[in-house]
This record gives structure tokens, sequence and C-alpha cells, in this order.
């Protein structure tokens, strides 16, 4: 019984305990370094989003949007440039992660498209320019849809080909991005 039973569950409960207190202390030891570099990558797509601006300062917003997770004001010699929004909006695979630049007149300065479980190869599509591009067009006054045929005005975004729940989530994080600046700018932030 202790050769076939008691001495291997032993054995194998001693592993695992050492493996996670190895793990444990890997994580402690990281932790700060990679909280300090996902910092310096959103600094830096706050500056490649809103490049007119020279600082950067989040706000806390007093209204709720389930989309949205951080809002930054950017400025230039103290002057408001802009903001940059953090949005997570559902796709097909789950949310997509992603930043998105809106300016003082409220038109789009760009999009980037973080973390997400979209489709290889379908779903990672509404990470090219082509796709991308179609929001340069619009401003907060805009309402997006999205549609399958050719756009016939700046606010149809053409959806990709076989990823339509892709184009129309990045769609909706996009219109969320622009309605809460919206809303900021009539306030007066």
């Amino acid at each position: 019984m202790w050769d076939s039973i008691i001495k291997p569950t032993l054995v194998l409960f001693l592993v695992c305990v050492i493996i996670t207190g190895a793990l444990a202390a890997v994580n402690r030891v990281t932790i700060e370094i990679i909280d300090q570099r996902t910092k310096a990558e959103q600094e830096e797509f706050r500056k490649q989003l809103l490049d007119k601006a020279d600082s950067f300062k989040q706000i806390t917003l007093e209204f709720e949007n389930p989309a949205v997770t951080d809002v930054y004001a950017g400025y230039k010699e103290g002057e408001l440039a802009g903001y940059v929004i953090n949005v997570a909006a559902k796709g097909y695979g789950g949310d997509i992660n992603m930043t998105v630049g809106v300016d003082k007149n409220g038109f789009v300065t760009g999009v980037i498209i973080g973390d997400n479980e979209e489709t290889p190869g379908l779903g990672t599509k509404a990470l090219e320019p082509d796709f991308i591009n179609q929001f340069y067009e619009v401003s907060y006054n805009d309402e997006l849809t999205v549609v399958k045929q050719n756009r016939k005005s700046p606010n149809e975004i053409q959806a990709i080909s076989g990823a339509t729940i892709t184009s129309a989530g990045v769609t909706q994080g996009v219109q969320a991005a622009l309605d809460i600046s919206k809303k900021l700018m009539e306030e007066g932030n």
C-alpha cells in the first residue's frame, strides 16, 4: 500500500508544491516589469493616436459606458488636443480590446486593436489598414453602421467578408469612443 499508493501520492504532492512555489516566485519578480511594460505600451499608443498632444491626463467618468475602460485627455501646451479612449467591445471570439484616438474636432485619429480572440485569417483582418482606415472619415456626429455591400457614405463601415461579427464589434467600440468624446466635449472637459 505504501509503495503503490501513498508514496507516489506524496511525491506528486511535493512536486506540485515546489512547482507552485517556483511559479509564485517568478510571478512576484516579473509582475512589476510586466506592469511597467504595459504602461509604457499604453503611453506609446496614446502618443501614436494623438500625436499632436504632448501630455495626457486620465479622466474619471461621471457617467457609465460598459464598453469604455479608460479615457485620457491629450493636451498640447495646456490646450485640449483630443481624447484617447480604451474600449473593450464584443467580437466573435470574445472581447476585442482597442484604443481609439479622437481629436478636439471630433474626428477619429486612429484605432489600434490590441488583445482579441478573433478567428485567425478572418476576424484578424480587422487589424488590416483596409478595414481600420474606414474610421478616419468619421466624427462623433456620425452614427456608425456596418454594411455588407459597398459603402455609400463615410458613416457606413464595410464589414470584412466572413467576419461580420468582428466588424460590428470593432465598429461598436469606435462608436462608444466617439460617444464618450462627444459627451466630454459637450461638458467642456
